[in-house]
This record gives C-alpha cells, sequence and structure tokens, in this order.
C-alpha cells in the first residue's frame, strides 16, 4: 500500500499545487470553471490568497515522498486541513454564504481527507 500512498500524493499534490497557481494567476477563471458567478474584483486579492494557501498544501505533499514518517505526517495534517475545509464550505453553502457551486471544492476535499485518514487507520504507510 505504500505505493498507493506516494502516488496518492503524487496525485493529489499536483492537483493542488496546480490548482492553487491557477488561483494566483488567473482566479476570474477558476471561478469560471466552478460555474461561480458574481464575485467583485475586490474578491481576486483574497482568492489569489487562498491559493498561496492551497498551493502551500499541495506542494506539502512533496514532503510525504521521502521517508514514511513524513508520509504519515503529511496525510495527518492535509487531512485535517482537506475536512476543516469540506466543513467550512458546505456550512457557508447552507448558511447561503457561498454560492452553491462549490459543493464540488467540499466533496473534493472530503473525499481525499477520508481516505487519508483511512489509510492511516489501516497503517497504509507501514
Amino acid at each position: 500500500m505504500r505505493t498507493f500512498c506516494k502516488w496518492w500524493s503524487v496525485g493529489v499534490g499536483a492537483m493542488d499545487a496546480a490548482t492553487g497557481i491557477l488561483l494566483i494567476l488567473w482566479p476570474e477563471w477558476v471561478l469560471g470553471m466552478l460555474g461561480v458567478e458574481g464575485v467583485g474584483v475586490e474578491s481576486m486579492v483574497f482568492l489569489r490568497w487562498i491559493g498561496v494557501f492551497v498551493g502551500s498544501v499541495g506542494l506539502s505533499y512533496g514532503l510525504a515522498l521521502r521517508e514514511q514518517r513524513q508520509g504519515k505526517t503529511v496525510w495527518q495534517f492535509t487531512g485535517l486541513v482537506r475536512a476543516g475545509v469540506a466543513v467550512f464550505v458546505t456550512t457557508s453553502i447552507l448558511r447561503g454564504s457561498l454560492d452553491r457551486a462549490w459543493i464540488g471544492v467540499a466533496a473534493t476535499d472530503a473525499l481525499v481527507a477520508a481516505v487519508q485518514a483511512w489509510g492511516l487507520r489501516k497503517e497504509w504507510w507501514r
């Protein structure tokens, strides 16, 4: 399962790193891909800022490739971040603060957090 863990880390890390870069450079395009409309220009600086964090989480998966102990730690940390994002986005959608188009973000983060939590519980990194 360690091979799966490493490939998962490469795939998910690349997805986040790319998303972060796109949010920094072209946040309007990312919003269009999500189907989010009506976001003001004044919000773009915050989306770029979020892009820095998303990209950093993605790049942190690279540490998982170094050794088993680091892989477990990276999965613990990124799983916690992703679970927090999933809860925040879902709650914000339910309260009407975010458009329903953001549900894909919540679902993706929840799925990745769940897979990583399961893998940690089953000691896939061993």
